[in-house]
Order: C-alpha cells, then structure tokens, then sequence
C-alpha cells in the first residue's frame, strides 16, 4: 500500500462529500406567488446546485477509487534478490 495514494484518496473522498452535503443542504426553495422571473431563476438555481452536487458526487467516487487502488498496491521491497545468476556450461 502507497501511503501517498492512500491519503490522497482519502482527501479526494472527503471534499467530494463534504462539499455534495453542503449542495444539498442549501437547495434554493421556491416561496408562493413567486413571479414568472423568480420562478425562472429559482428553476436555473435548481438545475446549477443539481449539476454541482452530481459533479462532487463523482469526484468522491473517484476518490474512494484512487483508495482502493491504493489498499491494492503492493509495496516495493528493499534489496530484494537481485538478478538471477546463470552459469555458462563447463567447455571440455
């Protein structure tokens, strides 16, 4: 396991969710008898925190990726066997 990789996982993961919570959290909400603009603005207001949390809803998916890839990395070894050793035949 590369640590690097681990901890930058876990950092993509938490901005992605913390900043999805806090979209979804501050939805704009319509009041009654709204004007046609307000209603049009409200509805463009929607779609944009809508777009927004999706977008952060991936970047934490793609977080939690990085983080399993990193649980699945295989450290290097230090001063491992070194190359394999050949004999050339005995000449008679």
């Amino acid at each position: 396991m590369d640590k690097r990789i681990f901890f930058t996982g876990i950092g993509i993961l938490a901005v992605g969710i913390t900043i999805s919570l806090y979209l979804n959290a501050n939805v704009p909400v319509g009041k009654p008898e709204m004007t046609e603009e307000e209603t049009l603005k409200l509805y463009q207001d929607e779609a944009t925190y809508t777009s927004l949390s999706t977008l952060f809803q991936i970047i934490a998916g793609l977080g939690f990726f990085i983080l399993l890839i990193s649980l699945g990395l295989k450290r290097k070894q230090k001063g491992g066997t070194g190359k394999p050793i050949t004999q050339k035949p005995a000449e008679t």
